[in-house]
């Protein structure tokens, strides 16, 4: 994935809607590209974030806005947030997902009244007036509460105190030198490179770098014997492709000489013999009644042919039996 200083802008706003739906529930689209809904219950009251995109977005800040309208040193009196730290440092590099996360679990860790409370509510002689107590910045004055109650207490879980304990090396660093930070690409890159953490996993992938071409070196080495056996594999393949022919050649023959000498192939053979034989005595006999050979020479001939044309069918009768029973017995 691309840095986003290497992002256009479509790029970098499609990847912001994409960080709001992935950081928020129940995001409800209601014109794409441009605005969204947020439900969520603060206390017990349910809220509605509506997040509305301009143009120009990311470069300009998102616009939420709170409905019902709440009193909150956050919201202005157009029901607008405009206070949220995440939305004061709004800049083209920021997560919208998560600014918008922040507002929201604000929202729920402390249940701001509603407008038409505050309205309704009285103030009795004697009472004291306290408004929440927010974080101030150099030359920025305090914003001012929209509900003097008591019971309302200040927010004591901010973005920023978060990020003071994710990167404590930031306490180290002067006014002058924060400024530079968060205006410098090539400061906030050196400052992330000398954070441990970064350091140890910069560390971890140096020692995988290190294996890996441990292991490239290793598997260049055995290259050799590795076209060794591919040889070894390639000869064995045509020598199983020639027996697979031979094969081939001899499973024919083998059916060839199976069904040559099948009983059955063989019992009609015999018949076929037999009847030849039959028609050849036949002839003799008429060659004889013909007066075209002697007696004595017509008796060996028919007398042969005979037996030779009887002998066939007796054989072929006792193979039809035999297969016959077989048959019979299932086989």
């Amino acid at each position: 994935m691309l840095p986003k200083i290497y992002r256009s802008d479509p790029d970098i706003r499609k990847h912001q809607i994409n960080t709001l739906k992935i950081f928020n529930d129940n995001v409800s689209e209601i014109c794409e590209g441009l605005e969204y809904q947020i439900p969520f219950k603060s206390g017990r009251n349910e809220l509605l974030l509506h997040v509305s995109l301009s143009k120009d977005f990311p470069n300009e800040k998102p616009l939420l806005k709170i409905s019902p309208p709440i009193a909150h040193h956050w919201v202005n009196a157009e029901s607008e947030v405009t206070s949220a730290p995440g939305l004061l440092n709004f800049t083209i590099h920021s997560d919208l997902g998560r600014v918008v996360q922040a507002v929201i679990r604000e929202y729920e860790r402390n249940p701001p009244p509603l407008k038409n409370e505050c309205s309704g509510n009285s103030i009795a002689p004697g009472s004291t007036i306290t408004s929440p107590t927010v974080p101030k910045r150099d030359g920025e004055r305090s914003s001012p509460s929209y509900c003097g109650i008591n019971s309302f207490t200040s927010p004591t879980h901010l973005p920023n105190a978060q990020r003071r304990l994710m990167f404590p090396e930031l306490h180290k660093l002067s006014s002058e030198e924060l400024e530079f930070l968060n205006n410098s690409i090539d400061r906030q890159q050196e400052f992330i490179n000398e954070i441990p953490a970064i350091k140890e996993q910069n560390k971890l992938l140096d020692e995988l770098i290190v294996q890996v071409e441990e292991l490239a070196e290793s598997n260049l080495a055995k290259q050799e014997q590795l076209q060794e056996l591919k040889m070894n594999v390639d000869r064995r393949i045509e020598e199983v492709t020639k027996l697979a022919f031979e094969n081939e050649r001899l499973h024919v023959k083998y059916q060839d000489l199976s069904n040559k000498y099948s009983p059955v192939n063989i019992k009609e053979q015999l018949r076929s013999a037999a009847q030849k034989a039959e028609l050849e005595c036949e002839n003799i006999a008429d060659t004889f009644l013909r007066g075209e050979i002697d007696v004595d020479k017509f008796v060996v001939l028919y007398t042969k042919t005979r037996a030779l044309c009887q002998t066939r069918k007796t054989k072929e009768e006792k193979l039809s039996h035999q297969l016959d029973s077989l048959l019979k017995a299932g086989f």
